[in-house]
């Protein structure tokens, strides 16, 4: 049995590439298990078997990564001399990773790590940068850049350099999705993408056969649908519990705006979605939306239990107690701070101080243990990670006000819900949102580490590369060409 097995291990055992330095033989080890298995007969209870189990596991762990054992596979890249950001909760200081068959081999210290190193693996050095997990691009408008140019690779690699390793193309017609479903039979595609059709679109994707809801078919899936329950505060078309602030350019008198929808056809189209299993992701912005959201969750009876992941995109103008009503039904927030920099004065003309000021309350959902996303939004004036990780971080208005100070995220928190947290809202926290041994390979290398600068300055980082299960597909100034790709496997 080769050390790949690891892979496969429980995360609470994955600190355990530090054994990598340790100096136990196989005859050390086979002594502790024979003693570990007398303790355990000697005193049968639950725990001690169970302890026994996980320091087995362990010990196997320890074992297979002995000098001795000759049978680890060599790692395709090895990445050293940097800070490996892995955003898991069960590793500490990591200075090397290695990447084997697109997906994560080992991480640790550089002379363990190293084991893993063939005739044929390329070690990379990464002089002091930070590697982090790829970013998901929450609302990305791929299809719209597509009509905008007929070049799909340059489309992608756009995307590319911005350290998005999976977009989310939310609302798209079935045209649109037979595009990219061409796109990725003739494997075009680059990046992987999460189809959203929109709601309209449901009869006819699900009876169209070449798709397979919920899974990856040559980097595309479909991961449901989407509808809009109101508009935005900018154009007082988001459906707030309570009016607007006067202003002469209101439709009428204590405006508050109004569904989209008739509650009755929101409330069939979910039913429709839940009976199908596939996950409904919902625009609501205002509280009033997401009051209807959350009533229509218990008449659905749905709990968190049941684990559908259906999504409130924007969550902007909720109040605390909607967060409470998200965990009992398993409902996830994905948020937008990127808006607080872009309409930030404006949302307190509108909404006046306190509800501008609480907008996308990430921080206490994050406080609350409910997972919470952050839409990568188009910034000023494009796609900009660094710019909605800024934006979360420091919640600053384009007029330098901070709104909701008590709200920023610590950079960290601020990454996880470009990743981590986006990954389990797709259902990929098996696969992505973390570099660990057996996930994929989806990495970003940036200049800066987020977690060690001024907060200020975090926008100003610059994207040196972008890897895509194991293999680079952007590169700082220059995007790479396939032959270099081709060496860089």
């Amino acid at each position: 049995m080769g050390s790949a097995y690891y892979s496969k291990l429980p995360i609470p055992l994955l600190f355990s590439v530090q054994a990598l330095n340790s100096a136990y033989t196989h005859k050390t080890v086979f002594l502790i298990h024979c003693a570990l298995r007398t303790v355990t007969y000697i005193m049968p209870n639950t725990f001690l078997r169970d302890l026994k189990q996980y320091l087995s596991a362990a010990m196997l762990f320890m074992l297979l990564a002995c000098d001795s054992i000759d049978e680890t596979p060599d790692a395709d890249t090895i990445y050293i001399n940097g800070t490996i950001l892995t955003l898991s909760a069960h590793t500490e200081k990591v200075t090397a990773i290695a990447f084997k068959n697109g997906r994560v081999q080992a991480i640790g210290s550089r002379t363990g790590v190293m084991r893993h190193q063939g005739d044929t693996t390329q070690v990379i050095d990464l002089e002091g940068n930070t590697m982090i997990p790829g970013f998901f691009a929450g609302n990305s408008e791929f299809s719209k850049h597509l009509e905008q140019t007929a070049d799909l690779e340059q489309a992608q690699r756009s995307f590319a350099s911005q350290g998005i390793t999976t977009l989310v193309d939310i609302g798209i017609t079935h045209t649109e999705l037979k595009t990219l479903f061409a796109h990725a039979n003739a494997n075009k595609l680059l990046l992987d993408i999460i189809a959203i059709p929109s709601i309209s679109e449901l009869e006819t994707v699900v009876d169209d056969a070449q798709f397979t809801l919920g899974q990856y078919h040559n980097k595309l899936k479909v991961a449901g649908f989407s509808l809009a329950l109101d508009g935005r505060v900018s154009d007082y078309t988001a459906w707030m519990a309570y009016p607007y602030q006067d202003n002469p350019a209101l439709p009428a008198p204590n405006w508050r705006s109004e569904s989209l929808l008739p509650f009755s056809t929101f409330y069939s189209v979910f039913q429709l979605v839940v009976e199908n299993e596939l996950q409904l992701f919902i625009h609501a912005m205002g509280d009033a939306a997401i009051d209807a959201v959350i009533q229509a969750g218990y008449d659905l009876k749905l709990n968190a239990g049941q684990d559908q992941r259906h999504v409130v995109v924007m969550s902007r103008f909720m109040r605390d107690n909607q967060l409470q009503q998200y965990a009992k039904l398993g409902i996830i927030g994905c948020f937008d701070t990127s808006s607080i920099y872009q309409h930030g004065e404006d949302d307190v003309d509108k909404l006046g101080l306190n509800r501008a000021d609480t907008q996308s309350p990430i921080k206490h959902a994050l406080e609350d243990d409910l997972p919470a996303s952050n839409i990568c939004h188009p910034g000023p004036s494009a796609v900009d990670t660094l710019f909605t990780l800024w934006s979360a971080v420091n919640r600053m208005t384009e007029g330098e006000e901070i709104m909701g100070s008590g709200l920023r995220l610590t950079p960290q928190q601020a990454l996880s819900t470009m990743s981590t947290h986006a990954a389990f809202q797709f259902f990929e926290d098996d696969i992505k949102g973390e570099l660990v041994p057996g996930k994929q390979a989806d990495a970003v290398i940036l200049s800066a580490n987020p977690m060690m600068m001024d907060p200020g300055l975090i926008k100003d980082i610059t994207i040196i590369e972008t890897i895509k299960q194991g293999r680079t597909i952007y590169r700082q100034p220059a995007i790479i060409n396939d032959n270099e790709n081709s060496q860089h496997q």
